[in-house]
């Protein structure tokens, strides 16, 4: 018999085939598509790799002119479906012409069942009653994928159902609002303004932080310390009040303290800090940011690791881990890496290994875990970092908790009341173990109660609240979780999007003046659109199709109707929209004063579409300035003291790193005399001669 395996990435695909025929197979193209065959027990084995998704949907042809149609009417216009990757799905067809049985072996999660349903449709055209079957496994190593092949099932139509509704919402609403929005704005092209059903309510978390962050006015306070002489080293100590919000009684607490202090107090505690939960795909972002990752890179190079075998598959919900996961196989195996062993002996001296358990369970995969060794000298410094993290979080859930000593000693001078508080770990536990949270100590003199100690130091220090911190990229992700935006699969690629359409900078992530002006525009006359709660059902009704309790239509027509009712508050304001948009977008492109005339100097275009500073009190004034060809340019928050002009970023869409522009004047200014120098250089020779 010919079988035809399909997988959802081309490595992904030679891994299978490599444990399939024990290393015996042999690489063909057919077209410029790979595919890995080997026999087994009298049947041919095809083994093909896709490129995730390789058909997309789309919209009629009379819907490619933005200016022909409403984009109202895109609402309830029809869809297609049309390849993607065109030469794999002609590879597959011909692939399928002598195959009597496929085998579905893409991942196992929602995108992944639909991008398998679309590989079966189109080899069903080929072979209408070919038989189909279904793997399904949580680690690409020998005895998952045996097993998955040994137990294959039926492909979960619910499942890819879901998928295609999230296909059709994210066209409707992505398409339609977006048109809208760069319409009344008139940009076109290149320069549109994306809006969409996800990354809407996420930026408005962004710009929604930096706007309290700016409105935020700091408070002044007083703190008040005292420096006290032990047999050891000095004992800091805090009066018992904190902040203090008044001076005078700041100042009246500090006139009090005497020349000694009296202990009056000494008082210590133990407390246990329990290990972390299993990694699912949110808390494994979300602790890249220890290594360095951001949420895009660490899930990328997850992905990477899982198709190689090393890690359990990336995108999961679940934080429990399965009685069938063999802890004890998992911790023999790590125990022979030099880098784990010391740490899997400790583990392995416990009375009792007891995981940890989270509060989120699903059926589909495990929590993220180590599945086979590897070396340093395998992988690439980035996927060390990340292999080292989920096997260091392996190992911290099978560990007990981390027990410290709090000590508090108080005292008293002139009647004031002060404290100084001390931390000290008599067991490290998991922490041990897992070295990416701090393990801070502080170690306090040993003292008796009652016994009097000379103050070398008071200070009454004046200091100011600060403002809320902005958000990591990789704690967003767990704001978005919270707030029901995205799913485990799609909100790394959501951030990522935000970069690229220039509304977002750096990381912590800043909004650009268009992110302003498109939150506070939307905010102000179609507020549901930057709010989640729209999304946040949506994707819960997604998971209730999965479940049998939900039909796929029903979902789709009440996403429909909700963007009709979006819609008539759109068209209400139009005008207002369009105003508001025009003077908020105006802003991102003033950088500072003309130095010659006042007026305000912009980001422009020239009738050829090269960039440069210009000034807007042209013609009677033609102060100008250079700007790089390539890449986005990001007007940042930060000013040139010398020449009050705002600084400025050059981003790219691709994987290049942004750099800094800085201040153009002086960009200018350097450029213009290393010039002058080439020149004086070329003359000087040019005489020496």
């Amino acid at each position: 018999m010919n079988k035809l395996i399909v997988a959802e990435k081309d490595k992904a695909a030679r891994r299978i085939a490599e444990i399939l025929s024990d290393g015996t197979y042999e690489s063909k193209k057919v077209g410029k598509t790979n595919v890995y065959e080997y026999s087994e027990n009298g049947d041919q084995h095809q083994v093909v790799g896709l490129r995730g998704h390789i058909m997309k949907i789309d919209f009629p042809e009379q819907y490619k002119d933005w200016q022909a149609k409403e984009p109202e009417e895109l609402i309830r216009a029809d869809i297609e479906k049309k390849p993607l990757h065109k030469g794999i799905v002609n590879s597959i067809q011909k692939l399928a012409e002598k195959a009597e049985e496929t085998i579905i072996a893409t991942d196992y999660d929602r995108e992944g069942e639909l991008i398998g349903k679309d590989a079966l449709e189109v080899i069903q055209k080929q072979q209408k009653d070919i038989k189909n079957k279904r793997a399904r496994f949580s680690a690409l190593t020998p005895t998952d994928v045996k097993q998955a092949f040994n137990e294959t099932g039926e492909m979960d139509y619910l499942l890819s159902s879901s998928g295609e509704v999230r296909q059709i919402l994210d066209l409707v609403w992505g398409a339609s609002l977006t048109r809208y929005i760069s319409l009344t704005a008139h940009r076109y092209g290149d320069n549109f303004l994306s809006v969409g059903r996800v990354q809407t309510p996420t930026l408005a978390i962004i710009v929604d932080k930096e706007k309290e962050i700016e409105a935020f006015e700091p408070t002044p306070y007083w703190e008040i310390n005292i420096k006290l002489q032990t047999d050891k080293k000095p004992l800091q100590a805090q009066h018992t009040e904190g902040r203090i919000w008044d001076e005078t009684k700041a100042s009246e607490i500090y006139s009090k303290i005497q020349d000694t202090a009296t202990v009056t107090q000494i008082k210590t505690k133990t407390r246990k800090d329990k290990p972390p939960t299993p990694f699912n795909t949110t808390a494994f972002m979300r602790a890249a940011g220890a290594v360095g990752l951001t949420p895009s890179r660490a899930m990328s190079t997850a992905e990477s690791l899982y198709t190689a075998g090393y890690i359990s598959y990336p995108r999961t919900d679940n934080t429990v881990y399965s009685e069938s996961l063999d802890i004890h196989q998992k911790l023999d195996m790590l125990g022979t890496h030099p880098e784990f062993q010391e740490n899997v002996q400790k583990i392995k001296q416990q009375k009792k290994i007891q995981p940890t358990r989270g509060d989120k369970t699903s059926k589909d995969h495990p929590p993220i875990h180590p599945t086979q060794l590897a070396s340093k000298d395998d992988l690439s410094k980035t996927e060390w970092k990340v292999y080292e993290l989920v096997v260091r979080r392996f190992l911290a859930t099978l560990s007990p908790p981390a027990t410290k000593q709090l000590v508090t000693i108080k005292l008293t001078s002139g009647g004031e009341k002060f404290h100084s508080k001390g931390t000290k770990y008599t067991d490290l536990g998991w922490r041990q173990h897992y070295p990416y949270y701090k393990t801070k100590e502080t170690i306090l003199p040993e003292l008796q109660e009652n016994q009097e100690l000379k103050i070398k130091d008071k200070q009454k220090e004046s200091k100011e609240t600060n403002p809320p911190n902005r958000y990591s990229s990789n704690r967003l992700i767990t704001e978005m979780d919270n707030k029901g935006l995205g799913t485990k699969a799609t909100r790394h690629n959501i951030i990522s999007k935000l970069y690229s359409r220039n509304y977002i900078y750096g990381d912590p992530p800043k909004p650009t003046k268009t992110a302003e002006a498109v939150i506070e525009t939307l905010e102000k006359y179609a507020e549901r659109i930057t709010q989640p709660d729209m999304t946040a059902t949506l994707e819960k009704e997604m998971d209730q199709i999965i479940e049998g309790e939900l039909e796929k239509q029903e979902v789709i027509e009440e996403s429909r109707q909700m963007l009709e009712d979006i819609f008539k508050d759109l068209t209400k304001n139009k005008e207002e929209i369009a105003e508001s948009l025009r003077t908020g977008l105006q802003k991102d492109k003033i950088i500072g004063p003309c130095p010659d005339c006042g007026e305000n100097l912009r980001i422009m275009r020239s009738r050829r579409g090269s960039r440069f500073v210009g000034c807007t009190g042209y013609p009677d004034c033609n102060y100008s300035l250079p700007l790089p060809k390539r890449g986005n340019l990001i007007r940042t928050k930060k000013t040139c003291p010398d020449h009050n002009l705002n600084k400025l970023k050059v981003t790219y869409n691709k994987d290049k790193k942004p750099w800094t522009l800085g201040c153009p004047q002086c960009n200018y200014d350097e450029w213009q005399e290393n010039k002058n120098k080439e020149k004086n250089k070329e003359k000087t020779e040019k005489n020496n001669k």
